[in-house]
């Protein structure tokens, strides 16, 4: 009997481990052991680097020239604002003619500035003062003083024209003050209209004869012909202040008849005058 309870009671309690067993081994499949979840720790996005341009200097200008003063023409003055401003040298000067250059009784281009004489390109010019835009000269033979241009005066040395730049003009245009040039139009070489032809001396006249006495005028065997290398004003007697009878033209040959140390006395268009010599080529 005891032996059948003790066997009994074994078998119980095996049944219950047996159910005990089960029972833990579904629990353990239905319910793993998971490991608690971790956070995953992710880094802050972070923006990309972003390429910085580097620093740019300004852009410099180049470097500007100071503006320069344009050139100005001489101040246009009236003959006698140009004598009110006239200074006299203590020592005399000299300076050179940069061109074929006329002298004129007023510093100016009016008709109240009549030439009286010229130098040659060249020609060495005694200087005894000056205005604003003229030297007063000194020219040999005269009295009185004369005046030239600044603007065709040098204070170096100039080579003389050559014969055939001579010529050139003869058959040309002549330059006019130094540098401008006389149409050979039948203007006056200072650009004033011609005058009205008057009545001519004849060289057989009692006057002609009076004042070719009076002014020393040679009379040549033979005529011959010049050339004037400017547009020339006629006179009736071989003096500055001579009455203006004609023009003569640049390149224009006319029959020289006579002469003196400055003038030629000349025949043109049925007249007879005198012209300044330095103005012509023979």
């Amino acid at each position: 009997m005891k032996n059948r309870n003790r066997k009994l009671l074994f078998l119980f309690l095996l049944a219950c481990s047996v159910t005990l067993a089960a029972t833990g081994c579904d629990r353990l499949k239905k319910e793993p052991e998971t490991e608690p979840p971790t956070e995953v720790h992710t880094e802050a996005p972070t923006e990309a680097p972003t390429e910085t341009e580097p620093p740019t200097e300004p852009p410099t200008e180049p470097p500007t020239e100071p503006p320069t003063e344009p050139v100005t023409e001489p101040k246009v003055l009236t003959a006698e604002e140009e004598k009110a401003q006239e200074t006299q040298y203590d020592t005399l000067r000299t300076v050179y003619a940069a061109d074929d250059i006329n002298v004129r009784t007023q510093p100016g281009t009016d008709e109240a500035s009549e030439i009286f004489d010229s130098f040659d390109q060249g020609e060495s010019i005694v200087v005894v003062g000056e205005t604003p835009n003229w030297y007063v000269v000194d020219v040999e033979g005269y009295e009185d003083n004369g005046y030239v241009s600044k603007q065709f005066v040098s204070d170096q040395e100039v080579a003389p024209k050559t014969e055939e730049e001579r010529e050139q003009l003869a058959n040309g245009t002549a330059p006019d003050e130094g540098g401008e040039t006389t149409p050979d139009d039948g203007t006056a070489q200072d650009g004033a209209a011609a005058p009205e032809s008057t009545p001519a001396s004849t060289d057989g006249g009692a006057s002609a004869g009076a004042t070719d006495m009076e002014y020393g005028i040679e009379l040549f065997a033979e005529p011959y012909p010049v050339q004037a290398t400017a547009g020339v004003n006629m006179r009736q007697t071989p003096a500055q202040d001579g009455e203006i009878m004609n023009t003569i033209s640049s390149g224009t040959s006319v029959q020289a008849v006579g002469t003196n140390d400055r003038w030629y006395k000349i025949e043109y268009n049925g007249q007879t005058g005198y012209v300044n010599k330095n103005l012509f080529a023979e």
